[in-house]
C-alpha cells in the first residue's frame, strides 16, 4: 500500500514539500512548487499500485524492444555491462 510520501514523489519529483502520514491537509509546499489539489493526491494515492505496475511493464516491454533491436539477450547485455 503506498503512503504519501511515495505519492507525492511520484507527482512532484524534484521534492520541495513535507507531508506527514497521509494527510493531504498536513503538506507544507516550499516556496514556488506549485501545490497539487486534494483530487489529484486522493487520485494517485488510491491508483498508486496500479500506476507503479504500468510504469514496470512499460520499461520491461521499453527493455525487451531495445534488445530485439540490437539483437542481443539481456544476458549478453548484462556481460557488455559489467
Amino acid at each position: 500500500m503506498a503512503k504519501g510520501g511515495d505519492v507525492m514523489n511520484y507527482l512532484i519529483p524534484t521534492g520541495g514539500w513535507v507531508i506527514y502520514e497521509d494527510d493531504f491537509e498536513s503538506i507544507i509546499y516550499d516556496e514556488g512548487v506549485t501545490p497539487i489539489t486534494k483530487k489529484a493526491f486522493t487520485d494517485a494515492l488510491s491508483n498508486f499500485d496500479q500506476i507503479k505496475a504500468q510504469e514496470t511493464a512499460d520499461k520491461a516491454a521499453a527493455k525487451a524492444a531495445l534488445l530485439d533491436r540490437l539483437g542481443i539477450t539481456a544476458d549478453e547485455a548484462a556481460l557488455l555491462l559489467s
